[in-house]
This record gives C-alpha cells, sequence and structure tokens, in this order.
C-alpha cells in the first residue's frame, strides 16, 4: 500500500512540475478545471481552448462521481442491502 501511495505522490509532483515547466516556456498556453463543491461544479477555464479544456474536466468529473456512486451501490448489493 506503501508502494502506492508514494507512486501517486511521484505521479502528482511529476504533473505539477510538467505543467509549471509548460506554462512558463510556452506563450499561447491554455488552462482549464472544475471544483465540484456539494453538487455544483464550478468550472472555470483561460487562453484559446480554456473552455473546452473546462467542459472536458466537467465531464470527466461527472463521470467519476456516477462510477463511485455505481461502485458504491453495487457493494451494498453485495452485502445483500443495506448496513
Amino acid at each position: 500500500m506503501q508502494r502506492l501511495v508514494l507512486a501517486g505522490l511521484v505521479i502528482l509532483l511529476l504533473g505539477f512540475g510538467l505543467i509549471f515547466v509548460g506554462s512558463a516556456t510556452e506563450a499561447g498556453v491554455s488552462t482549464g478545471g472544475v471544483v465540484f463543491v456539494g453538487p455544483f461544479p464550478i468550472a472555470f477555464g483561460s487562453g484559446p481552448n480554456g473552455s473546452g479544456l473546462a467542459l472536458v474536466s466537467v465531464v470527466i468529473g461527472a463521470v467519476m462521481i456516477a462510477l463511485v456512486m455505481l461502485w458504491g451501490w453495487r457493494m451494498i448489493e453485495l452485502r445483500g442491502g443495506r448496513g
């Protein structure tokens, strides 16, 4: 389990580093993302492709939420009901 956590942190830091280097070296950078506050998504984006990136982020976030909910319902079914 510790190896997975360490691998996740390394990948996360590598991603941050690549984004930093890419934004520092290129002038036409687009950014986009989404923050979920409860059931409300707050999408943001800047640059030439920012709105498209924000839309993709919203879709990916919605799919992830749906998968987690389906997984939870499946676990409840396997246990034979609630509780």
